[in-house]
């Protein structure tokens, strides 16, 4: 029986385990029962007498009986109270956490940086739209795209197509219908559900902010921009 949640000692558990199976016993019964060392069997018949689990008869050869376990009961009662009052105040500390966890707005420097923040982003929920600078075509994030679409995501994106980027787009077209062209000096865009990632390519930063009022006014914008554009003919 495991009653160390309860305050118990291992030698008190046992000991008392031992007393509630016999009714009552001697010392060197208990001791030899729950193989509690006979050194230490008065010291811990003692400590659970205190803690109002045992109680010692004044016969002539000292005997001990257990007090009813439905005392546990009370203890696991006042323990669930306690344990409630925690988990109430952890909630509490929990709320307060995750307030200042996680910045608003990260700025990262470097390209090995900005496909680490990339890969980190959160994942869209109802809608991905993007702004694509370069393209790039790499299976895993060709594979996103056809996962997320299929699971009924709004996948847009607006690329930048000219001759440097024409072969890659084609390939996004074959996974996504609705690409669209736009002129790109050198922004990459990602507007997901509580997420924009921006990454300013000729400076080398990126950018994350996850601000619902500014997501929404991201995701309005480009939606009219993607109104506007035209469509890519391959």
């Amino acid at each position: 029986m495991e009653l160390k949640s309860l305050g118990l000692s291992d030698y008190e558990s046992r000991v008392y385990e031992c007393l509630v199976k016999f009714g009552k016993s001697t010392a060197g019964k208990i001791s030899k029962e729950s193989e509690v060392s006979y050194g230490r069997i008065y010291e811990v018949l003692g400590s659970l007498e205190q803690k109002g689990l045992v109680k010692t008869l004044p016969d002539k050869t000292k005997m001990f009986i257990p007090t009813n376990p439905k005392y546990l009961l009370e203890l696991v009662e006042k323990k669930e109270k306690e344990f409630s009052t925690i988990r109430k105040e952890v909630d509490k500390l929990k709320q307060l956490y995750e307030i200042h966890e996680e910045e608003v707005v990260k700025v990262v420097q470097g390209r090995k940086n900005f496909y680490k923040m990339i890969k980190a982003k959160d994942e869209p929920k109802t809608f991905k739209y993007s702004i694509k600078y370069s393209s790039e075509t790499k299976p895993e994030l060709l594979r996103k795209d056809k996962f997320f679409i299929k699971k009924g995501v709004d996948v847009k994106s607006l690329n930048r197509y000219d001759k440097g980027t024409k072969k890659d787009v084609n390939k996004w077209l074959r996974v996504n219908k609705n690409v669209k062209q736009i002129k790109n000096e050198g922004v990459a865009l990602s507007v997901v559900d509580s997420e924009v990632v921006i990454g300013l390519i000729n400076n080398n930063t990126t950018i994350s902010i996850k601000d619902k009022a500014f997501i929404d006014l991201m995701k309005d914008l480009f939606s009219a921009k993607y109104k506007l554009s035209k469509n890519i003919s391959n």
